[in-house]
C-alpha cells in the first residue's frame, strides 16, 4: 500500500525534509509515497532527493539499489474548504491543473491583489481522489454532489464504522506526520515559530498517537484491516499510479501575436538581418557559427524562446534596449544578432555549447540586465502584455541557517534580544556552529533544538528575477501565489530547481546599478560620448591604463579590493584581461591566482603537466578560470560526455555540493585513469576543479560584464566628475559614498556641500572639475519636502535668502534642521555658522543668546550625522586630533619600508570575512584617510584580541606593518 508524508514545506507543522522524509518511509516498509504537504512546494525536493538516490549509483559504477528499486513517489496536497480538511491526489493532467488552480485562487484569496483573469473561486479539483479529514467534511462534499472518501485513522474508528455502515468510501493510508517524541517536538516548535509565539502557549496539532508504526503494524489495525477499507486503498494507489506527470519536457510560450507562426523562419530571418547589421562583412566562420546555432536552435524547438526574450526586451525599452545580456546565452550568435548580448561571441570565443547542446535535459535560461530602477517596470510591463493568469517569477527557498534557527528557537522559549545578543557575542560567528555554545547549560535545549532545525524550510521569498511565461494558463503546470512584499506579481511555489526540472523555461531579468550609472553619465555628457562606445572604450589606451594601475574603484565588476590588486599585479588592462580576471576572483582560488600571476609575469616557468592543459588553458596559463575549463577538462581528461560535465559545473554552486561532490570526484578519476592521465595531473585538475565550490562564471557573462566595466572605466578616465556623480547617485558600488567622494578628490575634483540653490536630488557634475552634494544624502530631511524645495525653486526661481526659502517651502522643523545641519544653508552663513542658522527656523536668535559659532570640527560631526560623509575635515583627521595617537598616513603603508611599524587614525571603507583551512576567521579590509587608502589583511590572532571584525563606516586605530606581493603593498594589521 501507500503512505502520505508531510515534508517541511508543510510550514508550521512539518518535521522531515524530503531526505529523512523518504528514508523514513522507506524504513517503515513502503514502496510508494504521496507528497501531502499544504501545497506542492515541496514535491520537486523529494523527487530530486530519490533521483540523486539512483544517481549516486550510477556515479559510483554500481547497479540500482533493491532498497530503492521500484519505490514510486506520487503528488498530493491538502487543502481547507469551507472549513473543513480535505487531500487531493490527482489522476489526470486536468486534474492536476486543478488542485494547482485551487491552491492558487486560495492563496491570493488569502492576499488580494491584481485579479487572476479565469483563476475563478476556490473550489475542489475534479480529477482528483478527495479525502476528507473527518466525517462532517465528507458530508459537505457530498452535498455539492463531489465525489470523496474518508481518510481514516485508528484513533478515528468510531467514525470510520459510521462511514462504512452509511455505504461511505473509507480509505485508510497512513499519514507520516512524525516517528518519536523529539519529532512531535519539533512540531510544536515550528508551530510556535509560525504562530510567532511561545511553546508554552502554543497548541500542537498532533498528537503521541499520531505517531508513525511500520506499514505492517498499521495494516494489521481496524480500519485498514477492514477488506472494504483495504480494498478502496488500493484502488486510490491504483488510480493515480496510471497517471505520470508531465516531467523534464520543455514548456515554452510564443512571442505574442506570433502564435501558430513559423518561428524557425521568422527566427532566421531575425538573425541574418542582426548578422549583417553586426557585421559589415561577415566572414565565413561567422556564417559557419550562424547556421550551426540556428540549426541545433531549430531541432531542440527553441526558436520561440529567442523570440519571446526579444519580445519582453523590446516591448519594455524599444527598438535600441540599454541591456546588458549575460549568463550562458551571450555565448550565442543568434543572442549577439538580435540584440540580447552586447560581445562577438566568435571574436571572443565564446563557447555556444555552455548555453544549449542536444543532449542538455534542463532547460538553458538567458539572463538580461537592465538599469537597476527600470528593473520592477520591465517585470510589470510582462504581467501586463502576456497576461496575469501566464506569468510568474520564480520563488527562492530560505532555509534555517545557524543564526536564524537559534533567534527562532529561542524567542519561541521566550528569551529576550537582550539574552540572544548575548550569546552572539559569546559563540563569535554563528555559521561556525552552533556547538561552540554549548558550555553554557542553561542553553542545552535550546541549542540543540536550534541544531535540529537548521536546514529546515523556512518561508518563501522572490528570486532576483526569474520569470517564466506559459503557453496557456499557468496553473496547467505548477500552483502559484502572490509574491511576498510585491505588488501585481505572483511567484511560483516552486524554487529555481523546481522550475527547471519540470521544464519551465525562465528568463532572469535582471536589475544592474551601473547600467543606470552608464545612462545617467551619458544624458550628461551628450554628444560627448563616443558612437560605440563599447567597441571605443576598449580600445582607448587611456581606459587601458585607468584599469591596468587598479584605479578602478567605481567601475562595474572591477572595483572589489580583490580585483583592483590582481590589476595592479598583473600591470595589464586589456578586455581579455579582465574578462579572465573577473572570473578568476573567487574564494577557493586564492593559490591558483598566485600561480596565475607569476606564470603572467613571466616569473614562474609553466610546463603543461598534460597537453590537454595548453590545448585548452593557454590564455590562462594552465589555471581553469571558467566553469567552460571545467567542462572541457572533464571532456578531454575523463572521457565525459557534455552533459556529464555540465551536471558537475552545475553541481559546484549548489548548496548540496559537499555531500554529492565525492561522488563526482570518483567517477572524474576513474574515467581519467581509464584515459591513461598521469594521476599528478588529475590531482592539479581536481584541484582547481574544487575552487569553483559555492560560486563561479562562465566566460559569456564575464566578457559581457567586461563590456560594461570598459564603458564604466571610460567614463572615469575622461569626465571623472560625471562618473562619480552618477556612481553615487545610483548607490551600487562596493564603498560607501564618502569613499567614492574621497576617490574623487584623489582624481583632483573640488566636492562642494548641498546647497537650497545649487543642489538637485541627485549629485551632480559641476563642470569637468567639480562635484556637488545632492539632496538626496541628507538624511533626516523628508523626501516629499525636499522634491517640494526643488519644484518650487524650478517654477519660481533660486531663494533670495533663507526666510524666502522658509516662506516659500514652508519645511517642517525636522526638515529644516536636517538641511541646515548638512550645510544645505550655508550660502547665507558665508562664516559656516549653523548654529545661528538653526535659530532663524524660530524667528532668529532670541535677544541675550549667544550661540557658540560653528567651527570646522562641529560642521564635519553635524555632517557625519546627517550625510554619512564630511566635506572639510576626514572622519580620521578628526579623530586624530581628537583622540591622539597615529603619527602615521595611510599614504605611508605605499612609501614605506616593509616591515616598518606604523600606527594611524583610519576610516574603515570595506572588508570582507573569510576563513582558513583551520576554520579561522580572517580579514580583508580596505582603510582611508585624508591622504590615501590601502588594502589591510587581519590575519585570525588579530581578530581574536579585537574580539570583533572591522566594519565599514568605523573610524579605527590601528597598528601594524607593510609587506608587498608582486611589488604591491598591503598592510599587515599588527
Amino acid at each position: 500500500m501507500f503512505a502520505l508524508g508531510i515534508s517541511d514545506f508543510s510550514i508550521g507543522e512539518g518535521v522531515y525534509p524530503a531526505k529523512q522524509l523518504l528514508s523514513l518511509a522507506r524504513q517503515l516498509g513502503y514502496r510508494d509515497l504521496v507528497c501531502w504537504d499544504r501545497g506542492v512546494a515541496g514535491y520537486p525536493k523529494l523527487r530530486g532527493v530519490l533521483e540523486w538516490i539512483h544517481e549516486a549509483r550510477k556515479l559510483e559504477g554500481l547497479s540500482p539499489d533493491p532498497r530503492w528499486t521500484g519505490f514510486r513517489l506520487h503528488l498530493g496536497s491538502r487543502f481547507t474548504w469551507r472549513g473543513h480538511g480535505y487531500g487531493a491526489l490527482p489522476f489526470t493532467d486536468a486534474g492536476y491543473a486543478a488542485l494547482n488552480r485551487l491552491l492558487s485562487a486560495q492563496a491570493h484569496d488569502a492576499a488580494p491583489g491584481s485579479e487572476i483573469p479565469g483563476l475563478g473561486a476556490p473550489e475542489p479539483p475534479q480529477d482528483c481522489v478527495l479525502l476528507a479529514e473527518d466525517l462532517a467534511g465528507l458530508d459537505a462534499l457530498l452535498r455539492e454532489g463531489l465525489y470523496g472518501a474518508l481518510l481514516a485513522h485508528p484513533r478515528r474508528a468510531q467514525e470510520a464504522r459510521k462511514a462504512l455502515a452509511a455505504g461511505l468510501e473509507v480509505v485508510a493510508p497512513q499519514v507520516l506526520r512524525f516517528r518519536t517524541a523529539e519529532g512531535l517536538e519539533m512540531h510544536r516548535l515550528k508551530r510556535a515559530i509560525d504562530q510567532q509565539a511561545t511553546l508554552v502557549r502554543t497548541e500542537a496539532l498532533w498528537d503521541p498517537l499520531d505517531a508513525a508504526v511500520p506499514r505492517a503494524d498499521w495494516e494489521a489495525r481496524f480500519p485498514f484491516g477492514e477488506p472494504a477499507v483495504a480494498r478502496a486503498t488500493a484502488a486510490v494507489l491504483e488510480r493515480i499510479s496510471g497517471w505520470n506527470m508531465h516531467w523534464g519536457k520543455w514548456v515554452l510560450a510564443d512571442p505574442l501575436g506570433r502564435e501558430g507562426a513559423d518561428l524557425d523562419a521568422l527566427l532566421r530571418e531575425k538573425v541574418r538581418a542582426g548578422v549583417a547589421a553586426r557585421f559589415k562583412h561577415p566572414d565565413g566562420e561567422v556564417l559557419v557559427r550562424m547556421e550551426r546555432e540556428l540549426q541545433l536552435i531549430s531541432s531542440m524547438e527553441f526558436a520561440r524562446y529567442f523570440l519571446l526574450v526579444e519580445d519582453i526586451v523590446h516591448a519594455a525599452q524599444g527598438a535600441m534596449p540599454r541591456i546588458c545580456g549575460r549568463g550562458s546565452g551571450a555565448a550565442s550568435l543568434v543572442s549577439y544578432a538580435l540584440g540580447l548580448s552586447n560581445v562577438d561571441p566568435v571574436a571572443t570565443n565564446l563557447m555556444f555549447e555552455r548555453f544549449l547542446t542536444k543532449e542538455r535535459k534542463d532547460p538553458p535560461d538567458m539572463d538580461i540586465d537592465f538599469a537597476w530602477d527600470e528593473r520592477e517596470d520591465v517585470i510589470q510591463k510582462v504581467f501586463e502584455r502576456y497576461g496575469r493568469n501566464r506569468v510568474a517569477m520564480v520563488a527562492n527557498h530560505a532555509f534555517f541557517k545557524a543564526k536564524g534557527a537559534l533567534r527562532a528557537v529561542a524567542q519561541a522559549h521566550g528569551r529576550p534580544d537582550s539574552e540572544l545578543k548575548q550569546l552572539a557575542r559569546y559563540v563569535r560567528g554563528w555559521e561556525g556552529g552552533l556547538v561552540r555554545a554549548a558550555e553554557n547549560p542553561a542553553w542545552d535545549t535550546i541549542l540543540r533544538q536550534a541544531l535540529a532545525l537548521k536546514g529546515h524550510f523556512h518561508q518563501f521569498s522572490v528570486h532576483p528575477g526569474g520569470t517564466v511565461v506559459t503557453p496557456g494558463p499557468f496553473w496547467e503546470h505548477a500552483a502559484f501565489q502572490p509574491a511576498p512584499a510585491k505588488d501585481n506579481v505572483s511567484t511560483t511555489t516552486w524554487d529555481k530547481d523546481g522550475v527547471e526540472n519540470y521544464g519551465l523555461v525562465k528568463i532572469d531579468l535582471l536589475g544592474n546599478r551601473s547600467l543606470a550609472v552608464i545612462r545617467d553619465a551619458y544624458e550628461v555628457l551628450g554628444d560627448r560620448v563616443p558612437k560605440d562606445p563599447g567597441t571605443h572604450s576598449r580600445g582607448d589606451a587611456d581606459t587601458q591604463a585607468l584599469l591596468a594601475r587598479g584605479d578602478s574603484i567605481g567601475v562595474f565588476y572591477a572595483e572589489s579590493p580583490a580585483t583592483r590588486q590582481l590589476q595592479q599585479r598583473v600591470r595589464k588592462g586589456g578586455f581579455e584581461t579582465l574578462v579572465i580576471h573577473s572570473s578568476l576572483i573567487r574564494p577557493a582560488a586564492y593559490r591558483w591566482v598566485d600561480r596565475y600571476v607569476k606564470r603572467s609575469r613571466g616569473e614562474e616557468a609553466w610546463e603543461p603537466s598534460d597537453p590537454v592543459f595548453n590545448q585548452l588553458l593557454s590564455e590562462s596559463y594552465g589555471v581553469l578560470v571558467y566553469q567552460e575549463d571545467v567542462i572541457k577538462v572533464c571532456v578531454a581528461l575523463a572521457g565525459w560526455s557534455h552533459h556529464e560535465a555540465d551536471q558537475l559545473r552545475k553541481l559546484l554552486g549548489r548548496s548540496d555540493c559537499e555531500e554529492k561532490l565525492p561522488y563526482y570526484e570518483a567517477r572524474f578519476r576513474g574515467g581519467c585513469a581509464v584515459q591513461g592521465v598521469q594521476p599528478s595531473t588529475v590531482d592539479e585538475a581536481w584541484d582547481m576543479i574544487r575552487t569553483f565550490r559555492g560560486y563561479s562564471f562562465c566566460k559569456p557573462h564575464s566578457a559581457s560584464y567586461a563590456q560594461v566595466s570598459f564603458e564604466s572605466a571610460w567614463i572615469k578616465a575622461h569626465h571623472p566628475a560625471a562618473f562619480f556623480a552618477s556612481v553615487i547617485t545610483n548607490q551600487g558600488g562596493y564603498y560607501p559614498a564618502i569613499a567614492y567622494l574621497g576617490d574623487a578628490r584623489r582624481h583632483r575634483l573640488v566636492v562642494r556641500g548641498p546647497d537650497a540653490n545649487a543642489s538637485a536630488w541627485a549629485f551632480t557634475a559641476e563642470g569637468d572639475q567639480a562635484l556637488r552634494v545632492g539632496l538626496m544624502q541628507v538624511q533626516g530631511a523628508l523626501a516629499k519636502e525636499v522634491e517640494k524645495l526643488l519644484e518650487d525653486r524650478e517654477q519660481r526661481g533660486p531663494f533670495a535668502d533663507l526666510d524666502d526659502l522658509l516662506g516659500r517651502v514652508k519645511p517642517s522643523v525636522t526638515t529644516a534642521e536636517a538641511l541646515c545641519a548638512a550645510g544645505t544653508f550655508d550660502r547665507w552663513a558665508p562664516d559656516g555658522d549653523r548654529t545661528r542658522l538653526m535659530w532663524a527656523r524660530l524667528g532668529g536668535v532670541p535677544s541675550g543668546v549667544r550661540p557658540r559659532p560653528t567651527d570646522a570640527f562641529d560642521r564635519a560631526d553635524l555632517e557625519l550625522q546627517t550625510m554619512d560623509l564630511t566635506l572639510e575635515i576626514h572622519p580620521a583627521a578628526l579623530s586624530r586630533v581628537r583622540k591622539g595617537g597615529g603619527p602615521d598616513r595611510v599614504a605611508d603603508v605605499g612609501q614605506s619600508k616593509p616591515g616598518r611599524g606604523l600606527s594611524f587614525w583610519a576610516l574603515v571603507v570595506a572588508d570582507k570575512e573569510v576563513r582558513t583551512e583551520g576554520g579561522d576567521r580572517m580579514q580583508f579590509v580596505t582603510f582611508e584617510d585624508d591622504t590615501d587608502l590601502c588594502e589591510a589583511v587581519a590575519f585570525p590572532d588579530v581578530l581574536k584580541r579585537r574580539q570583533r571584525p572591522f566594519r565599514v563606516g568605523e573610524v579605527v586605530s590601528v597598528r601594524g606593518k607593510t609587506t608587498l606581493q608582486d611589488g604591491l603593498a598591503v598592510f599587515e594589521v599588527g
